[in-house]
């Protein structure tokens, strides 16, 4: 289901034209996109825009603006933001820390801590840092794991259809987890 919805949002719309394959970033900032309809926020957690935040330097381009243009997830508009400091990502409502941030991932986590950002990064470390979904690459694909532990800490909820499509699904990682 997530899957046919990245290549409905657009990224994928090039290859199914017959066009250029879309590259692994703009796969990357569909997802992310496409994450904020199977998250449920709590009840606090804003009534203003979902702000779709990336950490330091932007590998998408124009990509994840491009995909938020004038749309909405659950009645809030959508919008997307480069961030140039951590103190700023306690206001996201998702946040990508990629890979040139990854010396600062712990800064940009902790900036979020016990607040429902759902935080996606890419690196081997990133579910065990404290990330609730890291993207993965599989047999030349993009894919993601997600750590529910990590969700559940800050009231993020997960969507059971966002679970299925994951490669892994752990509730502690760096403890083997229970995959899923």
């Amino acid at each position: 289901m997530l899957a046919g919805m990245v290549a409905a949002s657009g990224a994928m719309r090039a290859q199914e034209a017959g066009a250029e394959k879309p590259s692994q970033d703009d796969v990357r900032a569909a997802y992310l996109y496409d994450f904020g309809q199977f998250v449920r926020w709590p009840e606090g957690a804003g009534r203003g825009p979902l702000l779709g935040c990336v950490a330091g330097k932007d590998p998408f381009g124009q990509t994840m603006g491009k995909l938020a243009a004038g749309k909405q997830i659950n009645g809030r508009t959508l919008e997307a933001r480069n961030l140039d400091r951590p103190e700023a990502a306690g206001d996201c409502s998702i946040l990508f820390v990629g890979t040139p941030e990854r010396g600062h991932a712990d800064a940009y986590l902790a900036a979020t801590a016990a607040k429902p950002v759902l935080t996606v990064g890419e690196g081997p470390d990133s579910l065990t840092r404290g990330g609730m979904i890291e993207f993965v690459v599989v047999e030349d694909r993009v894919r993601f794991s997600v750590n529910l532990d990590a969700a559940n800490r800050c009231s993020v909820g997960l969507s059971s259809e966002l679970l299925k499509v994951a490669v892994t699904v752990t509730d502690k990682p760096g403890t083997g987890g229970s995959p899923k």
